[in-house]
């Protein structure tokens, strides 16, 4: 019963997971499942790591946040935002060349300033929550990556062939990634509209740029999309904190 939730910990995450002699391409689809529950974990200790806020300042805090969070999935994430960014700015609008740069292991300009940017922007809005001690934000942003990530899929041509994520795109249990994308509309509508509004048009923008790119979607992009909708809804949770008028 339990072995998808492991597989999605094994995929997500460098968290210790119990190891399996064989996987079916059905286990690794129903691992979708679990994917914003892995979030889930991540979020809280990410929490618990900024309670060090009480001997640290918070700058120094956010840095080590970070760090954390890079080191939990691995750097995963940020690969796929890198290699979409390199497929973005080397394929001159020639989606074949996309997918061929983006199978390329090294990383190029577009995709290392990707990265700079992301970590510094992260780190930036992270120093102003820890200020404000706003801990179930922080733990709501991997949980929201995870779910707008896993959205794609229904929605969203697979495109790379034999990438890492087609057993489970081949095999998702759509009914289930709908209820958590219900699940986390219906919570955020009541928590905060505006960051609502917002992560959606974050959210069809960036799947408008990645099949642009690529002509559908990739386990790189769907990487990019769980970057870009943490660090979106970070900046949200920051305006809103300096102007709280708006929520």
């Amino acid at each position: 019963m339990f072995k998808p939730f492991w597989l999605a910990v094994q995929f997500l995450s460098r968290f210790p997971s119990i190891q399996y002699d064989s996987v079916s391409a059905q286990e690794m689809g129903r691992a979708i499942n679990w994917f914003p529950v892995v979030g889930a974990f991540i979020g809280l200790l990410l929490v618990l790591v900024a309670q060090l806020h009480l001997w640290l300042p918070s700058q120094i805090v956010a840095g080590l946040v970070l760090a954390f969070w890079v080191w939990s999935t691995g750097g995963l994430h940020l690969d796929g935002l890198a290699d979409t960014a390199d497929g973005w700015l080397s394929s001159s609008g020639n989606q074949q060349k996309a997918l061929e740069v983006m199978k390329d292991s090294l990383i190029g300009t577009g995709g290392g300033t990707a990265l700079v940017l992301m970590l510094i922007l992260k780190w930036a809005t992270l120093t102003i929550i820890i200020d404000y001690q706003v801990w179930m934000f922080l733990f709501l942003a991997p949980v929201i990556g995870r779910i707008a990530s896993i959205n794609l899929m229904p929605v969203t041509q697979y495109v790379s062939l034999n990438g890492i994520a087609q057993d489970m795109f081949l095999h998702l249990n759509r009914y289930v990634v709908w209820a958590w994308m219900l699940f986390l509309s219906i919570g955020m509508l009541w928590l905060t509209p505006f960051l609502f509004l917002g992560l959606m048009i974050v959210w069809f923008w960036g799947r408008w740029i990645m099949i642009k790119i690529t002509g559908g979607m990739t386990g790189d992009t769907a990487g990019a999309m769980i970057e870009v909708m943490e660090l979106a809804w970070l900046i949200g949770v920051v305006v809103i904190l300096i102007n709280p008028s708006l929520n």
